[in-house]
């Protein structure tokens, strides 16, 4: 009897071990750097690439394609596009970059920047520069509520999204303009909301990165200026976002750093 009890003991101990190993290393795979999409590196559907306006650049899609050294076919699939779209597109769309052109980006040392962010915290949603800043806060503003945070920054900025999850809604929302809704299952069931987008990158059911482009800012629904409208929310109550983000001197520092996944 004694012996089967210290078997059981022994086997408990192993358990504990193996689980508390795989929960460390997987806090420590969480809690690392986060890289952040900008200019240059840019994520969809898990693949590296960059959104590019082909209207904006008066470029064909075969063009941009063969820039990148890729089949102008794999840009139609990623985009979900049919010729027919192809003389009528009023929106970016993902370019992926092919093995030689990575390594060429490699080669001429260009960088992304990261920012650390725990497992229970967001980042936040623009890029670290100095060109934004926090223009209104949660709370009442004119006689109303205010549910998020507002940090202007300038027309077709890039917006990223606070954590991982899986787009909601993406679309036109009344007074938040364009507007991108985030589910984070992973940070007990929050969701995120950037509004007043002037172009949107995600389409609902799109599993989104923490640090990966999902928009691009703009001025769009009931809007003073060019922001983003940045809400944190549990069963729809809107909580303030800056409890759940680094001070916002604090998550604007970074470090720069080469390219990796």
């Amino acid at each position: 009897m004694k012996r089967n009890r210290s078997y059981y003991i022994i086997l408990v101990l192993i358990l504990f071990v193996v689980t508390y190993s795989a929960y460390a290393a997987y806090q420590k795979q969480k809690n690392g750097p986060v890289f952040l999409d900008n200019h240059v590196f840019q994520r969809y559907n898990e693949q590296w690439g960059l959104w590019v306006d082909l209207n904006a650049e008066k470029k064909s899609l075969l063009e941009k394609a063969s820039e990148f050294g890729i089949l102008a076919q794999e840009v139609m699939e990623i985009n979900q596009l049919k010729e027919a779209d192809l003389g009528r597109l009023k929106r970016s769309i993902f370019f992926p970059y092919s093995a030689e052109y990575m390594r060429g980006l490699q080669e001429r040392e260009l960088f992304r920047e990261t920012v650390e962010s725990p497992i229970d915290q967001f980042i936040w949603p623009v890029l670290p520069n100095n060109k934004s800043r926090i223009s209104s806060r949660i709370g009442r503003r004119w006689n109303t509520w205010h549910t998020g945070l507002d940090i202007a920054i300038p027309k077709k900025s890039i917006v990223l999204a606070a954590a991982d999850g899986v787009v909601e809604e993406a679309g036109r929302g009344g007074d938040y303009g364009l507007a991108v809704k985030i589910y984070h299952h992973d940070m007990n069931h929050f969701h995120t909301v950037y509004g007043h987008n002037q172009e949107l990158l995600v389409k609902p059911g799109d599993e989104v990165r923490k640090g990966q482009i999902i928009a691009f800012s703009g001025n769009t629904g009931k809007s003073t200026g060019p922001h983003v409208h940045f809400e944190v929310r549990f069963h729809n109550v809107y909580l303030n976002p800056e409890n759940f983000l680094t001070p916002y001197e604090e998550g604007v520092a970074t470090s720069i750093v080469g390219f990796a996944d």
